[in-house]
């Protein structure tokens, strides 16, 4: 009867690491699915990052067309990159974002910068954005000069709109 008492009690115990065993196992798979949903909203905010970084180098290259960005146009920039985010980030972001636009095409050059702001822009709504923003900037002096106007048709290219189209969006953002 000990025996049997004993073989009861043993026999309760793996029951209860059973259990153990499997609440840790879901402990663990809970744990994996926070991990990947962390990772994703991660990539989600780099990408983010990675876009606004683009439309403000989109807006710099055109403020910079003329081989100077003034306050007015620096001004003009970070409101309506504020703007088209949402309010998103910050100020102090986008000014420091705008610090690095400068860096990257002065090492660059405009060509070079055209052509990576295209490739870090995937859908046509961000490229049309983007061209809206630095259509906004190069309006911020009262009128569009032919430097600032050369930047805009590259970047038109560089994104595949067709120069037409570049024009509405231009009077688009004069409006």
């Amino acid at each position: 009867m000990a025996e049997a008492q004993q073989a009861e009690g043993l026999s309760g115990i793996q029951a209860l690491l059973d259990q153990m065993g499997s609440y840790k196992e879901v402990l663990e798979k809970e744990q994996a699915a926070q991990q990947q949903v962390q990772a994703e909203q991660a990539r989600e905010e780099q990408q983010a990052s990675g876009e606004l970084t683009a439309l403000i180098e989109a807006a710099y290259l055109v403020a910079a067309a003329d081989g100077r960005v003034s306050e007015v146009e620096s001004r003009r920039l970070v409101e309506r990159i504020g703007q088209v985010t949402g309010g998103r980030f910050t100020t102090a972001y986008i000014e420091e974002t705008l610090r690095g636009a400068a860096d990257r095409l002065y090492g660059d050059g405009a060509p070079a910068r055209a052509e990576s702001i295209a490739s870090a822009l995937p859908s046509d709504e961000l490229r049309r954005a983007a061209l809206l923003v630095a259509s906004a900037v190069a309006w911020a002096e009262g009128g569009v000069g032919e430097r600032e106007g050369l930047a805009l048709q590259a970047l038109a290219r560089a994104f595949g709109i067709p120069i037409g189209e570049m024009q509405r969006i231009l009077g688009q953002a004069h409006g």
